[in-house]
């Protein structure tokens, strides 16, 4: 089993237990992959979160904190290489697509570090972060000037992510959605958004999220399942299903698993879940995962995929519940 998207305590003030303690828990869960994918530092103090505040964070403490969750990762990976560890562990990082400086920033990262992968990642429209709170997307939106706008600007944010970075795996798709309420109403339509079809109803946002997919599709990237939405009240994994169906028509169903875990609980945590949508929804025949391969020190990373008719058949599922 395999998570591509992983936070720690250690390294970032809004998770909690450390990175020794998390890592032991994804190998006693038998992953096979488990990336370890801390947050990039950040320019600018406004984009400094309250928790961090409250820690006394300052934008030189990001950057010197996160070159230590580099310095201890890479001392992880070789160690639990050395000892012969069942679970490979991948050194990555997640990309703050804030605005063009920071992803510009995120490139200077990879080209000075050696980075196995990186989660392209929109936490933030216009200077505000779209995953925080239900008044900071309400902010944002009005930043915007409605949803319909908001939605086109996280989409032209994550293409310049895409584009600049081509990320190994994107991050959360359809993240914007997080705080939305069905209830909500599009004054363009005048329908609720549990009624509103993206495709159908705003086809230019809709040819936003095709051109993006067809753009991972081009360079061989992969699209989270990431099981934190089911933690945070969704029914299902991100992207829904909507989105989801577009990953099947304009990205081959390129699909890998994320647990997004920012506590040792959190490790795996509603992969069962994550399985159905996969078995009765998305009807995928595939999942596709990232490996790691050793010549000596060297190392590389390859894009692999499994049948999903061998991934249900994995031990991994019997410390679930069966659905």
């Amino acid at each position: 089993m395999h998570s591509h998207h992983s936070h720690s305590g250690d390294y970032v003030a809004h998770a909690s237990d450390t990175l020794e303690t998390i890592t032991a828990r994804a190998v006693e869960m038998g992953f096979d992959i488990f990336c370890l994918t801390e947050h990039m530092p950040r320019l600018d103090s406004h984009y400094i979160y309250p928790e961090e505040t409250e820690r006394d964070y300052t934008i030189t403490s990001l950057e010197s904190n996160f070159d230590k969750f580099y310095a201890h990762a890479n001392e992880l990976q070789k160690r639990r290489r050395d000892e012969g560890c069942k679970t490979k562990f991948l050194v990555g990082m997640e990309v703050e697509g804030i605005d063009t400086a920071h992803i510009e920033y995120a490139k200077q990262i990879r080209e000075e570090k050696v980075i196995d992968m990186c989660v392209g990642s929109v936490h933030f429209v216009r200077g505000v972060a779209i995953d925080m709170s239900r008044e900071m997307l309400e902010e944002t939106r009005d930043l915007c000037g409605g949803w319909k706008e908001l939605f086109s600007e996280y989409f032209d944010v994550q293409w310049e992510v895409l584009t600049t970075l081509k990320p190994e795996v994107v991050g959360h798709f359809d993240l914007i959605r997080l705080f939305m309420a069905e209830k909500d109403v599009d004054p363009v339509t005048g329908k609720t958004f549990k009624e509103l079809s993206i495709e159908k109803d705003w086809p230019d946002i809709w040819a936003k999220i095709q051109k993006n997919l067809e753009f991972v599709r081009s360079y061989g990237g992969l699209i989270e399942l990431n099981s934190a939405a089911i933690r945070k009240s969704w029914s299902t994994p991100y992207p829904a299903l909507d989105v989801a169906d577009a990953v099947k028509r304009y990205c081959d169903g390129r699909f890998c698993f994320s647990d997004d875990s920012h506590a040792i609980a959190q490790v795996g945590l509603n992969y069962h879940k994550v399985l159905k949508y996969i078995d009765e929804d998305l009807k995928l025949d595939n999942i596709y995962y990232l490996d790691i391969h050793w010549d000596g020190e060297r190392k590389t990373v390859s894009v692999e995929s499994l049948p999903i008719v061998e991934v249900k058949k994995a031990k991994f599922w019997d410390q679930y519940p069966s659905l």
